[in-house]
Parts: structure tokens; C-alpha cells; sequence
């Protein structure tokens, strides 16, 4: 019996407290299939921007915090789901005068496969 679509665990995406400063850096490596939901933690002692170009400030967390994104919650206009595409790296940089001196950065996320 056919369902359609199934979803599976990503390999997760990690930044070491140590590996933050105030430019860009990378958390893991750039996503390969699909992702329909995505969760971002902070689990650092300092706030933390995150960006998926490296550059433009585009999610503000917290000191030990995370969101949770669902994006294929909702149907976009057509009735055809949401998803962050394939390639998509996510980056993180602290936002302080001062660098977190223990925690990590992380990204998990469910990844689309055909189903079953």
C-alpha cells in the first residue's frame, strides 16, 4: 500500500562553543535532501545569530534556547508543501563583545525521502 511521502532524521550539523566569533561560521555541512522540519539550538552561554547566505542576520537566539520549524505545516498556494532545499548551509556568530566560553551550536532536522 502506497502512503507517499515518509520523512527520516538528518545527520546532525554541530558548532563547538570554540569555533564561534563575530564573523560567520559554518554548522556542519550543507544539508543533501530536503528538509521539512528544522530545529536550531543554542545551547551556548552567549546569543547567537544564524543565517543560511553567511552574511545577512536572519534568526537571533538566545543563550541555551532553540526554535523549532515546521514548514510543511501549511500548504503553499497549489496545495504543494513547503520544504528547505538540498544545499541549504546554515551558519552561526556570536553577538556579544564577549565569545561563549562553553555550549555548542546545532542543527537536526527531518528530511523528506519517497515513501511507501
Amino acid at each position: 500500500m502506497a502512503y507517499g511521502k515518509r520523512s527520516s532524521w538528518g545527520a546532525i550539523k554541530e558548532l563547538a562553543f570554540g569555533s564561534l566569533s563575530d564573523t560567520y561560521a559554518a554548522v556542519g555541512s550543507a544539508i543533501t535532501k530536503a528538509a521539512r522540519i528544522v530545529k536550531i539550538t543554542n545551547n551556548t552561554n552567549e546569543t547567537v545569530y544564524f543565517s543560511v547566505d553567511g552574511s545577512t542576520d536572519m534568526l537571533k537566539l538566545p543563550e541555551n534556547s532553540f526554535q523549532i520549524w515546521d514548514i510543511t505545516t501549511n500548504k503553499a498556494l497549489g496545495n504543494k508543501p513547503q520544504f528547505i532545499e538540498v544545499g541549504t548551509q546554515f551558519y552561526a556568530r556570536h553577538i556579544t563583545a564577549v565569545a561563549p566560553t562553553s555550549g555548542w551550536i546545532s542543527v537536526e532536522y527531518l528530511i523528506v525521502e519517497s515513501g511507501s
